[in-house]
């Protein structure tokens, strides 16, 4: 006899399951962070059996892994629209309006960031050294490329130095990533001006600490 499997909804076919159980994670995962995407809640927010939801997901960490990945396409989509309506012409300024994105999509979008950066810890990395492609699975880029295309205008401009490079990428994700950090579970009662403030004088320090003039080794 042939094994039975449950039955789905005639709307779910040729992978539009998968593309809604992650859509039902991110809803998840915007108001609770990663620890709120549960495969049986996922489920039954699309409307069918938790087995089903096996078919796409073997398991529970495969689900949240996808769902980060598409969490770090949001953000930096909500980034590149920044970046869009600001249009910095100079270098540094360009290089703090993307830190600046960073910070403001983490205060925006708390559960989604916490997701998108703790999500699949595995899968983070640092910037510059590739270990998985660079985009999501809808293929837009991952914050880090914006941070990437920042630090090549500071080279192209020549205010930053070649071999400078890959140090600037580790110094702009603290700062940044810090930022955020102590924003969201530190300082929770700064104003927006207060916030403002701290991450003009932090992305303003860090400007011009990555293209200060320095001796020859």
């Amino acid at each position: 006899m042939a094994e039975k499997r449950p039955r789905t909804r005639a709307t779910y076919h040729h992978g539009d399951l998968r593309a809604a159980l992650i859509a039902a994670g991110l809803t998840l995962a915007r108001d609770g962070g990663p620890q709120a995407i549960v495969l049986r809640e996922v489920a039954r927010a699309v409307g069918v059996a938790p087995n089903s939801a096996y078919g796409h997901f073997a398991t529970l960490d495969a689900l949240r892994k996808a769902v980060a990945r598409r969490a770090l396409g949001d953000m930096a989509e909500a980034m590149r629209a920044h970046l869009d309506t600001v249009a910095p012409g100079d270098a540094r300024a360009y290089l703090r309006e993307v830190g600046r994105a960073y910070v403001h999509y983490a205060v925006a979008e708390p559960g989604l960031f916490r997701t998108a950066m703790g999500g699949d810890p595995a899968g983070i990395y640092v910037p510059g050294q590739p270990a998985e492609p660079e985009t999501d699975d809808q293929g837009r880029p991952k914050p880090d490329v914006l941070l990437l295309e920042a630090l090549d205008r500071l080279v192209d401009a020549g205010v930053l130095r070649p071999a400078d490079r890959a140090r600037a990428v580790m110094a702009s994700w603290a700062t940044v990533h810090g930022l955020a950090v102590m924003f969201l579970d530190l300082l929770p009662q700064l104003t927006a001006e207060q916030r403002e403030a701290a991450v003009d004088d932090a992305l303003g320090v860090l400007a011009a600490g990555l293209t200060a003039s320095r001796p020859r080794s």
